[in-house]
């Protein structure tokens, strides 16, 4: 029976990514439908695996005996799992360790980590309490005011918890790399973080001068001759450029807001706990 369990969970997850393949599913800048489909199928995954391990492998349910294969493959399952989230965690940390470093300034009354580097770069780095982070090679590329902007918007992510948030999302993202769909939706999600940062960053700048200012990093990230020979990623220049500059300049046709209506779906997760009466560890 756990068996079966484990096959739904894995039809149920490869089906959803599979629909959202399909035109219809216009997913594209909708924050709840978006998430769905890319976060609902590892948890109900991982839920299904706990429960299952919870279960063992004695006993029988409706009449079907549990079997040593399905606890042993959810055991697998989570123990992948584990490993996933020990590896993200070890790299985060070495991250925020590096961190800590460099050299601390204050800009526009903001502490901000300076990077010694020509590249262009910006990002929150850390868990929930993020750094913001910034390289000499920006702080020359820009002026005072599109610098604001820059600042404006990463303040923006810190707002948000982005660095929290998408952490977790990320690591959701390893553990289904197999899964379809899965690169498409976790693209549309690092869309949709940055097309909020714009939008609340354009309460307190000019949108045009972030646009301005993402048109210049950009172009001048890609005259680089070398990038970062570290693996830190800049958030605030790389995910599809004109969707972002056509959004600021029409920012009406998107709504940043995320309410805890759009998540509901959270509670469908917990399904496969439903079945622990049922079964008869005897």
């Amino acid at each position: 029976m756990h068996f079966i369990f484990i096959i739904t969970a894995l039809f149920i997850a490869y089906s959803i990514r599979l629909i959202s393949q399909l035109k219809v599913i216009n997913y594209q800048k909708k924050w709840g439908l978006s998430l769905f489909l890319f976060a609902f199928p590892p948890l109900l995954l991982f839920m299904t695996c706990i429960t299952v391990l919870m279960m063992g492998y004695h006993g029988e349910m409706w009449g079907i005996k549990a079997s040593k294969f399905s606890y042993y493959l959810a055991v697998s399952f989570l123990i992948f799992a584990i490993f996933s989230l020990i590896k993200i965690s070890w790299d985060l940390y070495k991250l925020t360790h590096l961190v800590q470093k460099y050299p601390l300034q204050i800009i526009n009354g903001k502490p901000i980590k300076i990077l010694q580097t020509s590249f262009p770069y910006a990002a929150q780095v850390g868990f929930y309490s993020s750094q913001l982070v910034i390289s000499t090679g920006l702080i020359q590329l820009l002026s005072q005011e599109h610098l604001e902007a820059v600042i404006a918007h990463e303040s923006a992510h810190e707002m948000h918890k982005d660095p929290f948030f998408f952490f977790w999302l990320s690591y959701l993202e390893r553990l289904t790399f197999w899964l379809p769909n899965n690169e498409n939706l976790w693209n549309n999600l690092l869309l949709l973080r940055e097309l909020r940062a714009d939008y609340t960053a354009a309460k307190t700048v000019d949108y045009l001068l972030i646009a301005e200012a993402l048109l210049k990093v950009t172009n001048a990230a890609l005259k680089q001759p070398k990038k970062l020979t570290f693996d830190l990623e800049c958030p605030f220049l790389n995910y599809r450029l004109q969707e972002r500059i056509e959004t600021l300049l029409d920012n009406s046709n998107f709504s940043p807001k995320l309410n805890l209506w759009q998540i509901m779906w959270l509670i469908l997760v917990f399904i496969p706990w439903i079945f622990f009466p049922f079964h008869n560890p005897c």
